[in-house]
């Protein structure tokens, strides 16, 4: 690379990363290359800190396990997710017990804000309007990354969970110590676009999961069950090998898919299973991983759940796991990022619709589905939505509820 673009990309990096002031984006060229050999030496530790996470990924200190610190896996659950630290008080330090603390209060506020408005108004939608469906059935939530929140307030009675991710079901620390403040500050900014939002957005989990010291979803995923109001029993991890079949990896060590499971209860309902696994549903990725094919073509009956899902199933590469939905699912809840409305023809489905539709945002201009516009212009005994849910506020939102016919 020659001198001038060298000196060109120190500049534009310096400018985007430090933030440098007013006097080295002005004035002329000679003053801006004497003030940027003074910058760059000064700045040089900043731009390693705040380059893009995917250009200089920091590398975690931490020993992880998927391993209860302190042995008990709904204390530390209840700790992760801000609710209790009574199992790890005595253990922990002046510095620990504030960060908790600040996390824990913290935390109140950011989940009553999730269930004043999301999860609540879900619930009551449901109680209204899925009584009759499908419930005990294995709930699937392709897409879906770690949003444990969603899928047990849409499908509370199912007996089983699946979700489906983009991001390593990764670990938590094993040594109490590693519960730093910086983890705690990194576990609640993981979880800002949940709360926010009612989803989480692919770009935040890959810069907040991967590149920080969670290393993965398992600890999101402890504090929304938790949070849900559900007891931890067991969490190990899991892998799909090629046979389709799922086994741990201490026996099996080389996994085609990775995971974890979490087994947990409430008074109501007992003991039930939750498993995530980390896959790309790309139909070329899935192209090389036949016994991940095989165990979802394996799968039982389904109430399924798509929201942002990035309009992924529109797409003729995503064939694979929109063929697996619609064969395999008695039920399905989307917005229209999921299926696209065609695919419920009406021999095989019935169909109800509620809320209103919109054309896509801009980030996903291209979706646009005229039948799914006339039939909420057109159709008759379409239902009000008073919730937001995918990319469109309150007001904007649609939900599409498919009942297999003949079930």
């Amino acid at each position: 690379m020659s001198q001038k673009l060298q000196a060109q990309g120190a500049w534009s990096r310096l400018r985007r990363v430090c933030f440098v002031p007013g006097v080295l984006r002005g004035g002329g060229q000679s003053l801006k290359r004497g003030v940027l050999a003074i910058a760059l030496g000064l700045c040089l530790p900043i731009v390693l800190v705040c380059a893009p996470a995917d250009t200089v990924p920091p590398q975690s200190h931490l020993t992880c396990a998927v391993q209860a610190p302190g042995g008990n896996w709904d204390a530390a659950a209840q700790w992760i997710a801000g609710l209790s630290d009574g199992a790890f008080s005595s253990a922990l330090s002046p510095e620990q017990h504030v960060a908790w603390a600040n996390f824990a209060n913290l935390s109140n506020a950011d989940w009553a804000k999730l269930r004043n408005q999301y999860l609540d108004h879900i619930d009551a939608w449901r109680s209204r309007n899925l009584s009759k469906a499908p419930s005990r059935e294995t709930a699937f939530y392709p897409f879906g990354g770690p949003d444990a929140a969603n899928l047990l307030t849409f499908f509370p009675n199912a007996r089983d969970y699946i979700l489906l991710g983009l991001e390593p079901a990764g670990c938590v620390p094993s040594a109490i110590a590693d519960y730093s403040p910086d983890y705690f500050a990194a576990l609640r900014r993981s979880l800002s676009s949940v709360v926010a939002s009612g989803f989480f957005k692919t770009d935040d989990m890959r810069r907040d999961v991967t590149h920080s010291d969670l290393n993965g979803v398992l600890p999101l995923l402890l504090f929304l069950i938790s949070r849900s109001g559900y007891s931890i029993a067991d969490v190990a991890p899991i892998g799909i090998i090629s046979t389709g079949a799922v086994v741990s990896p201490a026996s099996f060590p080389k996994v085609e898919t990775s995971g974890v499971t979490i087994q947990f209860s409430d008074p109501r309902h007992g003991v039930r299973t939750l498993r995530y696994f980390s896959v790309n549903l790309d139909d070329g990725p899935l192209k090389n991983k036949p016994g991940t094919m095989a165990y979802l073509n394996g799968l039982p009956n389904t109430i399924t759940l798509v929201k942002a899902a990035s309009y992924l199933m529109h797409k003729p590469n995503f064939s694979s796991i929109r063929g697996t939905v619609l064969s395999k699912s008695r039920l399905v809840v989307e917005e229209d990022s999921g299926i696209p409305y065609r695919y419920f023809d009406q021999a095989g489905w019935d169909v109800r619709l509620f809320g209103a539709y919109f054309e896509p945002i801009e980030l996903f201009r291209n979706w646009n589905q005229a039948d799914l516009k006339s039939a909420y212009s057109t159709g008759t005994g379409v239902q009000p939505l008073d919730f937001a849910i995918g990319y469109r506020h309150k007001d904007q939102s649609n939900l599409l509820v498919a009942v297999r016919k003949g079930n």
